[in-house]
């Protein structure tokens, strides 16, 4: 007989003797929930017995995640468990909830009721325009770039939000900071004295701005409510009484203010169910503090530690591969993951001398096991950062393989991209109305003077006179200085347009630089502006492979066309940390050098490593690490996380050129023979 209720049993039945002990466990719990050990699972359960076998209402737990998509999932996994109006009223994000406790007590953020919320972008205009307007005598010298800059304005709100994670108000910030330099200078770290005093400076005022126009941004809707908890005994009484059960999934996410919201809000019931995996903290960078998943137990008197390790998602080669890496993590919480879905395929490790080598090779593997009957949407590829993707996407268009990028923009939808190639259209027919769109993308970039009035004189005259916008700006009643200006840009398009036997790179990069584009974005002296030129050099590098004007607008304009299909069938590309929760039946793990991954400089090595953890566990049946010589202008050599994977798990080479894939034809429409696969260029 079970020793719980016969109702929860379609919860507690399916899952593990381990997953059913962590759901039933009350107190201070943590469930250190390995990748793809079922913990969303586990957590659903722990919500249904608090429910259900402990009596607790709906109303009086409190459940807390990171993004709004999983709360949304949770509330409909509890839904379906339980019932309509039986998931937790208090269930959904940080933000979200702390809005909620806010907007019931605005005064402890000096508010009133009915305050605004500004998001990023509002915060980020608020602090650009408060630093134009103060003395710029005041604004420090940025190393690189200009005052009041984009990296600069993005580097104080940074500061600002760092303050704020760490609880520290503007009246606080003075001292703290002088701390935090003290801090730095004690351990002979590099510091920007000048730069942090003015972000306390700025801080000050950016929050008395925002308190005159009764608003809060994003950290403020933890912070205040966290800081009334601390110091005031009567409302952490009144909030913690709240609820009978805390409840919070990725907790090895958590920054600071995030957990001692958590510990305060708990306090009464002294229920905290905290569901997480220290081997997946790989949010450092945004405040995340991984000893406070790692010191949970040493934190809470009682405290229980329940370890998922069953993994229901990859093969036995997949899991002690990623079992290897992470061991060497020396602070980790002990876990091994292990399955029951067999040995399945060794990891595959191919080298390369080039880039385009890799992602050709890539490329046609993908082609060859989508004719074995392999759904395109059951392949991705997994990269460390974003500007590995554009000659991953080269292959896929070159190969006519469907692909769709998660959490950026493909190369062919980048703005600076779209420009430059509207230069190109320009200059070969300026005098053609084919010109038009690539006209008015362009001709007022960098500034020409060119705004709405002008333009629409322009193409009033181009509709009278049958003209092109171009060609219309040499009769077009405009003020004299946009004429010039616009005469000029036409004369430099056009002539460089008629240069003869110039080759389409040369064109390409003539364009850029004459027309003042180049220095445009040399001048933004900014991070968007080294990434728009690093962008324009791939591009002009791209324009060598091709002759015609055509086919490499026809080239962009196929790969530009994937937004409007998505949710289709495609191969997915996206970073390691988009990744992240995502789980794929083949998985391609391209740039595993050292210079990439974990890569040079002052990154995290121990959280690079549980990136690779990551990276490996996301693939179900195969994964397939690769690395090359050479890859933009610098030798490399293989990461040294491929080493660490135990050889008898691994493979140099295809599989399937050692006779070792264990793939089987799906039949159907995808079934080719070796003869017909390398007829379609596979």
């Amino acid at each position: 007989m079970s020793a719980y209720p016969q109702s929860l049993a379609p919860v507690l039945d399916p899952l593990t003797p381990v997953q059913r002990e962590a759901a039933m466990a009350l107190g201070r719990v943590l469930v250190l929930a390995g990748a793809g050990t079922g913990k969303t699972k586990t957590l659903t359960a722990g919500v249904a017995c608090r429910i259900q076998m402990y009596g607790m209402r709906p109303s009086q737990i409190l459940c807390v995640t990171f993004t709004n998509k999983a709360a949304q999932e949770m509330r409909e996994r509890i839904t379906t468990v339980l019932g309509e109006g039986q998931a937790p009223f208090w269930l959904g994000t940080f933000h979200g909830l702390g809005a909620r406790q806010l907007r019931a007590e605005p005064e402890v953020a000096q508010l009133h009721p009915g305050f605004d919320i500004r998001d990023a972008d509002d915060a980020t205009a608020m602090i650009r325009r408060l630093m134009k307007a103060m003395d710029p005598d005041t604004v420090p010298e940025p190393d690189t770039g200009k005052k009041c800059d984009v990296r600069q304005v993005k580097t104080m709100g940074e500061r600002i939000g760092h303050l704020k994670e760490n609880l520290v108000t503007p009246e606080a910030a003075p001292a703290w900071v002088r701390g935090l330099i003290e801090r730095r200078r004690a351990a002979r770290q590099m510091v920007d004295v000048e730069g942090w005093e003015f972000a306390v400076r700025l801080y000050q005022i950016y929050q008395a701005t925002l308190r005159e126009q009764n608003a809060a941004d994003f950290s403020d809707l933890l912070m205040w409510p966290t800081l009334a908890l601390m110091n005031d005994r009567s409302y952490r009484d009144r909030w913690s009484q709240r609820f009978t059960s805390v409840m919070a999934d990725e907790f090895q996410d958590v920054n600071r203010a995030q957990m001692l919201w958590l510990t305060y809000m708990s306090e009464y019931s002294r229920e905290l169910f905290a569901v997480g995996d220290d081997s997946q903290s790989i949010y450092s960078w945004r405040g995340a503090k991984i000893g406070f998943i790692r010191n949970f137990v040493r934190e809470f008197d009682g405290a229980r530690l329940f370890k998922l390790e069953k993994n229901f998602r990859s093969t036995h080669h997949i899991l002690q591969a990623a079992n290897a890496i992470i061991a060497r993590d020396p602070g980790r919480i002990p876990k091994t993951l292990f399955t029951q879905k067999g040995d399945g395929q060794k990891i595959e490790v191919l080298s390369y001398d080039y880039a385009s080598d890799e992602a050709d090779a890539i490329a046609a593997e993908m082609g060859r096991r989508a004719a074995e009957g392999v759904a395109w949407h059951d392949m991705a590829m997994i990269y460390r950062i974003n500007r590995l993707s554009r000659s991953l996407e080269e292959a896929l268009l070159k190969a006519r393989i469907p692909y769709e990028i998660i959490g950026d923009v493909g190369f062919y939808h980048r703005a600076v991209v779209k420009d430059a190639l509207a230069f190109l259209m320009l200059a070969a027919c300026p005098d053609s109305r084919q010109s038009d769109e690539a006209f008015r993308r362009v001709a007022n970039v960098p500034r020409r003077g060119l705004g709405a009035k002008a333009l629409g004189q322009i193409e009033q005259e181009a509709q009278d006179r049958g003209l092109s916008l171009c060609a219309a700006v040499t009769t077009a009643t405009l003020p004299s200085k946009v004429r010039d200006s616009l005469l000029a840009f036409r004369e430099t398009v056009s002539r460089i347009g008629q240069i003869p036997d110039m080759r389409l790179c040369d064109r390409l990069d003539t364009l850029l630089k004459e027309t003042g584009y180049y220095t445009m974005w040399r001048e933004a002296a900014s991070e968007e502006g080294e990434t728009a030129l690093q962008n324009l050099s791939e591009l002009v590098g791209l324009a060598e492979g091709f002759t015609q004007l055509q086919d490499i607008l026809e080239h962009a304009a196929l790969a530009t066309a994937s937004p409007n299909e998505r949710g289709r069938d495609r191969v997915q590309l996206m970073t390691m940390h988009r990744a992240k929760g995502l789980e794929f039946p083949h998985v391609f793990l391209p740039a595993w050098e050292e210079t990439v991954f974990p890569g040079m400089g002052e990154r995290n090595y121990e959280e690079e490593r549980r990136l690779a953890y990551v990276s490996l566990t996301r693939a179900m049946q195969q994964a397939t690490i690769s690395s090359v010589g050479y890859r933009q202008g610098v030798s490399a050599r293989p990461s040294g996380f491929i080493e660490e994977i135990p050889a008898e798990h691994r493979v140099t080479g295809w599989l399937r050129q050692q006779g070792q894939s264990k793939r089987r034809e799906a039949g159907g429409r995808f079934r080719h023979t070796a003869a017909a696969l390398d007829a379609m260029g596979f």
